[in-house]
């Protein structure tokens, strides 16, 4: 272990918050310096911003563990109103009671009153802010109207990423947003700083060794993490790690650079553009993925604000022009990148890319060659044209980048061959080919669907009821075999993780939105894992990100007791856990809206 070597105490470098390693740059001291003025002087309601990694939650101890008042720290944001209210109050020592949020705010405001006679604020720190749920909001701002003459009785400081700005824009939020009395945002650490926070840390771990980093060391971690605090504290680690593994008396530049540019850490520590945004970087991490998995049609179009339209069933999967397949590598120093316990095998993973032509197909035409779909051509021949084609079902986006087809058991996006067969445009119930100089409509089996709805949501077809219109194509036989049979969502989940990604709360919204319209039908969320660690370690990570997952719709409004959540553990893999993109794919949590009493 590198600390025998080096002379340390302990790891200085570790990625949970340590009052030990408390580092406070000048961003940090003013930051803090400013929430304790704020909650001296009764301002309410405060806002601390930063990105991922700056050291929020930091801060957020600090005042947190201050004697001079008492102080509510709460991290989980999907919580109901509710529970929300009573978690605060536990926090602070307050009887909880019966439970009701009418008895529990009463409860509070008592409190309050009798810590305000002591002369003494009461804190309550929000931290992951960004994630929080309109109905919580909605109660954070009647908390903010408990005041006295001299001052508000509740301090509440909300802790999160820059996101939550795009939350208080919204109209419902307007009065919270104006509430704020204070904010402070956190940046990045300049040079100077990132080469003092590293040095506090070793000498914090009982480093007597001032020479351990090297100028080009601590240099380069500066560039390659960008001030970052989380960032630094990884690299450090690795090239730790690195230089121990290599036999070095210490950690130079070419051990962190080593550490910075291999594959697994290279999207961490990429070089940023000038005003380089974690929310662009993320979405695009999202999109990628979106496009890369290849399996089950990323189930019928993830943020379509269509039901997605879809028949038949499929049998393999042909993934053509993706980026998420990874080759394995073993790196056993790294084994926090997996689902594990301590003493599994690890691997890791590298990213690569899938071939570009599958099962023989013919190569993909340049964009030169590319035929359009031209109005003066030849007429459209029917689909029994092409008699050995089957078409099993469609995924239509408005956004026809977005838009899916199964072609022969192949998954086809616009543009793509099926040996000399282009696929030229994807439509609700059909697809135009184009072979040679001939074009092809190929048609889905009407029959064969439960409900296809093409252009209209389920919002548009509620307000169409209770105005008394109806569509032409949706009779009363369309209405009694409407079902929710193909509406499955999927959300994907990262290694170790409960977290959701935040691609994923458009999706959960949307569902929210179809529950909330549908009152005879509940919601099952099952949870999955692939099947690195123990079996019992991977059922209790899959209930875990059903109820992440289920506080959230709650959250949204969604009866608690119409939301069923299922661990399932390693059971049922969509690929076979023997490859990375197999793991990545079983690592998820599947919803489905089944009839009340069915489940």
């Amino acid at each position: 272990m590198y600390r025998d070597r080096f002379g340390l105490k302990c790891k200085p470098f570790g990625n949970t918050p340590d009052p030990l390693f408390f580092y406070f740059s000048a961003d940090h001291r003013q930051g803090l310096v400013t929430l304790s003025q704020g909650i001296h002087d009764r301002c309410g309601l405060m806002l601390l911003l930063g990105e991922v990694g700056t050291g929020k939650t930091n801060i957020c101890y600090h005042l947190h563990n201050h004697e001079g008042y008492p102080s509510a720290y709460l991290n989980y944001p999907f919580l109901t109103e509710g529970e929300f209210l009573e978690s605060v109050n536990k926090e602070l020592g307050i009887p909880v009671g019966d439970g009701s949020r009418r008895r529990n705010r009463t409860e509070l405001q008592d409190y309050l009153l009798r810590q305000q006679n002591k002369g003494k604020p009461v804190v309550v720190i929000v931290d992951e802010a960004h994630r929080l749920g309109i109905p919580i909001l909605d109660e954070i701002l009647i908390l903010s109207n408990l005041q006295v003459a001299d001052g508000h009785l509740l301090q509440i400081i909300l802790a999160g990423q820059p996101l939550i700005l795009d939350t208080l824009k919204q109209p419902r939020l307007q009065s919270l947003n104006q509430r704020i009395g204070l904010r402070y945002h956190l940046d990045r650490m300049d040079r100077a700083n990132t080469i003092d926070y590293v040095c506090h840390r070793l000498a914090k771990a009982g480093c007597t060794n001032q020479s351990l980093f090297s100028p080009g060391a601590l240099d380069t971690i500066w560039k390659k993490s960008h001030g970052t605090p989380r960032l630094i504290n990884q690299l450090s680690e690795r090239a730790l790690n690195e230089a121990y593994r290599r036999g070095k008396k210490g950690v130079g530049r070419r051990q962190v650079r080593r550490v910075a540019d291999a594959p697994l850490y290279q999207p961490l520590f990429a070089a940023r553009p000038k005003h380089w945004s974690m929310r662009t970087a993320f979405a695009g991490t999202v999109m990628a993925l979106f496009v890369g998995v290849s399996f089950g049609l990323w189930y019928f179009g993830l943020g379509s604000k269509y039901l997605p339209i879809m028949t038949g069933k499929l049998n393999k999967v042909t993934a053509e022009r993706r980026t998420l397949i990874k080759k394995p590598i073993v790196v056993p120093q790294l084994a926090e990148n997996r689902e594990y316990e301590p003493g599994d095998g690890v691997v890791v993973e590298q990213e690569g890319t899938l071939p570009v032509v599958a099962y023989g197909e013919a190569p993909l035409q340049p964009d030169s060659q590319a035929t359009e779909l031209d109005p003066m051509a030849k007429p459209l021949s029917v689909a029994d044209d092409l008699p050995d084609f089957d078409l099993g079902a469609i995924a239509w986006d408005e956004n026809s980048d977005r838009s899916i087809a199964v072609l022969n058991d192949r998954i086809v996006h616009e543009g793509d061959f099926i040996g000399d067969v282009r696929v030229l445009q994807i439509k609700p119930n059909h697809v135009v080919l184009l072979r040679g100089n001939e074009h092809i409509i190929k048609k889905i089996h009407v029959e064969e669907r439960e409900y296809t709805p093409e252009t209209s949501d389920v919002s548009t077809i509620a307000e169409k009821e209770q105005a008394g219109v109806r569509d032409p194509e949706y009779n009363d036989q369309a209405e009694q075999t409407f079902s929710f049979a193909h509406y499955k969502p999927i959300i994907y989940f990262d290694y170790r993780t409960s977290n959701i990604a935040t691609e994923a709360y458009e999706e959960l919204d949307r569902l929210a939105t179809i529950a909330a319209l549908s009152p005879d039908y509940e919601i099952v969320i099952r949870g999955y894992t692939d099947n690195v660690g123990s079996t019992k370690y991977n059922k209790s990570l899959s209930k875990t990100r059903t109820q992440i997952v289920r506080n959230y719709l709650v959250g949204k409004g969604i009866d608690p007791e119409k939301i069923k959540t299922i661990g399932m553990g390693e059971k049922n893999p969509l690929l076979p856990n023997t490859t990375p993109e197999g793991r990545a794919v079983n690592r998820r949590v599947e919803i489905e809206l089944v009839p009340v009493g069915d489940s």
